[in-house]
């Protein structure tokens, strides 16, 4: 009885040897399909990491391209206000040297008719 006892015995540790051993050897299996599969996250991670960099960095050189057209525009913009200013300046100038000249013309006609008419007077009254 007592051997049999000892067989039994011997008996359940061989068979929790086999059964530690198989889970021991499930767990490991299940452990290297984890890293794996956590090796292929990171991959993914990576890449997606990536993707959002350069589409980033495709919209920073999108905006920074349209500031660049927009400025582009507005000084265009204000180099054809400038000559337009500078064209109205000259026309404007060119008016005041006409009106100014026009101004002494007839100041020049005006003075000379009043000395003609008070030679004339003068003429009149004196002989």
């Amino acid at each position: 009885m007592l051997q049999q006892v000892m067989a039994q015995i011997a008996a359940v540790k061989k068979d929790m040897v086999i059964l530690e051993k198989s889970q021991f050897s499930a767990l490991k299996g299940e452990n290297e399909k984890l890293a794996i599969e956590v090796q292929q996250l990171r991959v993914q991670l990576k890449d997606e990491v990536v993707k959002l960099k350069n589409a980033f960095s495709l919209d920073i050189n999108l905006e920074k391209s349209r500031a660049k057209e927009a400025n582009n525009v507005s000084e265009q913009d204000i180099k054809n206000t400038n000559n337009r200013i500078t064209t109205e300046i000259a026309n404007l100038n060119a008016k005041m040297e006409a009106t100014k000249f026009e101004s002494l013309k007839y100041f020049g006609a005006t003075l000379l008719g009043s000395v003609t008419l008070m030679l004339g007077a003068y003429r009149l009254f004196i002989k």
